[in-house]
C-alpha cells in the first residue's frame, strides 16, 4: 500500500468539514425546484486585483403569459457555511429616521424615466423587519482547553464582503450593459444576499432590564456596513439555516410574482399603443 494512500472514508470526513458538500446540496434543491443556479461565480476584489469566487447565484424565473412584457425577478447571491459551532446575531438594529431604506433595497428597473417605481412602495415591501435584523454577528469556535470563544473569523467576514461586492458589481455591470432599456418591458431586478449554515443559528436579544435572551432561530438579517472606494455602503444579508433555506426563497419568489401582479395592474390602466 502505498504511503499516500487515503481512504474514501478519510475523504468523505474531509468533505464534510468543509463546506463543499453543503454547497452541492444547494445546487441540487434549487435545480430540483427549477430554479436556475450558476456555480462559483466570480468577483473582482478591487484591493487586490485578484477574482474571487461566490459560491452560487440563483434566480427562479417563471414567465407568466398574462402579464406580457412585465418582469420582476430576484438575484440570489449565496455563501455556504460548514459551521461546527453556533453563528450568533447580536445587537438588534433600532429603528432609526435616520436608516436609508434605499441602502437596503438592490434593485434595478427600466424603463428610465419609470413609471411604475413610486407607485408600488418597493422600499416598504421590500425592505427588512427592525425585530429580526441585527447590526453585530460573531461565530463560536473551541479553543484547545475546551471552551467556546466568540470571534469574527476571516472567512466569515470574507463571504460578507464578497456578497456585498458582487451585488455592487453586478447591478453596476447591469447599468453598463447595451441591452436596451427602454424596450418596452417594465423590468424590476432585485439583488439578494444569503449566508447559508449547515449548523445552528442563534440570536440574542436584550430584555427591558438589559439581560440577554438567547434564542435558536431558522433565519434573521444582518446590516453589514463596508467601504468601496473611500465610500460607506450598506447591505443586509439573510442568515439562515440549511433546512430553512428553500422556505425563504418561496416567499421572496411569492413577493416579487404579487409585485409583478401589481405593476401589470398598473400597466393596463395606461394606453402604450403597440403595447
Amino acid at each position: 500500500m502505498k504511503d499516500n494512500f487515503v481512504s474514501l472514508n478519510e475523504i468523505l470526513e474531509s468533505l464534510k468539514r468543509s463546506g463543499y458538500l453543503l454547497e452541492a446540496r444547494l445546487v441540487s434543491a434549487l435545480t430540483e425546484r427549477h430554479y436556475f443556479v450558476e456555480p462559483n461565480q466570480v468577483v473582482l476584489d478591487k484591493r487586490t486585483g485578484k477574482s474571487r469566487e461566490i459560491d452560487l447565484v440563483a434566480e427562479y424565473f417563471s414567465y407568466t403569459p398574462e402579464r406580457p412584457h412585465v418582469c420582476v425577478r430576484t438575484h440570489f447571491v449565496i455563501e455556504a457555511i460548514n459551521n461546527k459551532f453556533p453563528f450568533v446575531l447580536t445587537t438588534q438594529r433600532p429603528n432609526s429616521p435616520g436608516a436609508n431604506t434605499e441602502d437596503y433595497v438592490k434593485c434595478i428597473c427600466t424603463p428610465d424615466p419609470n413609471p411604475f417605481f413610486n407607485g408600488i412602495d418597493v422600499y416598504e415591501k421590500k425592505s427588512p423587519s427592525w425585530d429580526n435584523l441585527y447590526s453585530q454577528y460573531c461565530a463560536l469556535s473551541k479553543k484547545n482547553n475546551g471552551e467556546l470563544m466568540a470571534s469574527h473569523p476571516d472567512d466569515v467576514y470574507s463571504s460578507l464582503v464578497k456578497l456585498s461586492e458582487f451585488i455592487e458589481n453586478a447591478m453596476s455591470e447591469w447599468q453598463q450593459e447595451d441591452s436596451p432599456k427602454n424596450d418596452g418591458y417594465w423590468r424590476l431586478f432585485f439583488w439578494h444576499p444569503m449566508l447559508v449554515l449547515s449548523g445552528q443559528l442563534v440570536s440574542v436579544d436584550l430584555s427591558s432590564d438589559g439581560s440577554p435572551t438567547l434564542k435558536e432561530v431558522s433565519f434573521g438579517q444582518l446590516e453589514f456596513n463596508w467601504h468601496s472606494d473611500g465610500q460607506p455602503k450598506t447591505t443586509i444579508i439573510d442568515v439562515v439555516t440549511e433546512d430553512f433555506f428553500l422556505k425563504r426563497l418561496e416567499t421572496i419568489v411569492k413577493e416579487d410574482n404579487e409585485i409583478e401582479g401589481e405593476i401589470y395592474s398598473m400597466r393596463q390602466k395606461l394606453f402604450l399603443p403597440g403595447r
